[in-house]
């Protein structure tokens, strides 16, 4: 019988407790700046539900229902063993553990049974050579599978893969597969992230100065936003990003203060107490992207940032379009709340027919413009 070519990796016990969190997760790294353990816990606490999984445990011990997915590191000289997977089960444990912790991060723990505090001693672990032989597993896991990461992590866990064998001569294509997901989503993601990362090593945009800093990171209003051709030609980006390597998704250096424009026009600054232009994906990204292709509305919007009043510069009968035919979907649907109302009017039933032919023929005149505007 052949052997197995992909054994079944051996499971170990450990103690959590000597386990270190790790700062480096592309979930957790955005949120705490890779600034320590303490600051993980803390946002775990505050974003994932941390004190849930806390209640859990002190109500039933731990459940070891999947082994942790371990590293061996060595920081500053010293051996460490990273969690690469499996960091709210361990920072919940640390808060159980430790009551200064608990009340530092808020998080009411009270008096431990002793069942429970026995069951934290052990549990299930495999250790990885290196985080490229987690990446498989962890990535299938959080994009598509059932514990997923939001865009943004989803974008910092794609690219990292991509840097880190890009010269073993992987493609984003590979990775999309490897993924289970459409290549056009990992290169849109991918792509945002390599504009992130450059905004953020020139100084010129930080994500934890983003003005809403009270809501989730909106990083889908950047990768959306570069679908455009707007967004792409004001900044000098390719117009062939979909089919070249991510390279070519980087903001020539001269464009550099266009870039800090757009990032604050999608995202304000906290510091400087500016608030975005763009509140919303829908309508707003759209219509900074035809500000940006309008000379006259750019101008206006760089003097009063005032995407509204920029956007009153663009072609009336642009404006009155997108009016009319947000008006006319208001319209029927109000009108498909009463449906129980009809009463079999043949009349009713002829400017039905008649308002399916016309929803027909403006569906078919958007999706030619659209195709006829779709980058090679």
């Amino acid at each position: 019988m052949a052997q197995n070519s992909n054994p079944k990796p051996k499971q170990v016990q450990v103690d959590p407790a000597t386990l270190m969190l790790d700062i480096d997760n592309p979930r957790l790294a955005q949120q705490t700046g890779n600034k320590g353990e303490r600051d993980v816990i803390q946002y775990l606490a505050d974003e994932c539900d941390l004190a849930e999984i806390v209640q859990s445990i002190l109500a039933n011990g731990y459940y070891d229902f999947e082994p942790l997915i371990l590293l061996r590191e060595t920081i500053k000289k010293k051996e460490v063993v990273i969690v690469i997977e499996g960091n709210r089960r361990v920072a919940a444990i640390k808060v159980i553990q430790d009551q200064k912790l608990a009340r530092d991060v808020g998080i009411a723990v009270g008096e431990i049974p002793e069942p429970v505090l026995a069951s934290l001693k052990k549990a299930s672990a495999i250790f990885v050579e290196s985080r490229d032989a987690a990446r498989k597993y962890i990535g299938f896991k959080h994009i598509n599978g059932p514990h997923k990461w939001d865009s943004f992590a989803k974008a910092r866990f794609a690219k990292d893969w991509y840097e880190a064998e890009k010269e073993q001569g992987i493609t984003l294509q590979d990775i999309a597969r490897r993924l289970g997901d459409r290549h056009d989503t990992v290169q849109r993601l991918v792509m945002g992230m390599i504009v992130i990362d450059q905004a953020q090593d020139n100084n010129i945009f930080l994500v934890e100065d983003r003005f809403n800093q009270g809501r989730p990171f909106a990083f889908s209003h950047l990768y959306t936003a570069l679908t455009r051709s707007q967004y792409r030609e004001y900044l000098g980006l390719s117009e062939n990003w979909r089919t070249t390597a991510p390279a070519a998704s980087r903001v020539p250096k001269g464009n550099l203060p266009k870039l800090k424009k757009v990032m604050r026009w999608l995202y304000g600054s906290s510091d400087e107490q500016v608030a975005p232009v763009v509140q919303s994906q829908n309508p707003h990204v759209k219509q900074l992207a035809e500000v940006l292709g309008n000379p006259a509305a750019l101008k206006k919007l760089e003097a009063n940032n005032s995407l509204a009043d920029a956007y009153q510069e663009l072609d009336p009968r642009a404006k009155k379009f997108m009016h009319s035919l947000l008006a006319a979907m208001d319209n029927a649907t109000d009108a498909q709340k009463y449906l129980d109302g009809y009463d079999g009017d043949k009349a009713l039933r002829e400017y039905g027919e008649r308002l399916m032919k016309v929803s027909r023929n403006i569906h078919s005149v958007m999706e030619a413009t659209l195709v006829s505007k779709v980058d090679p």
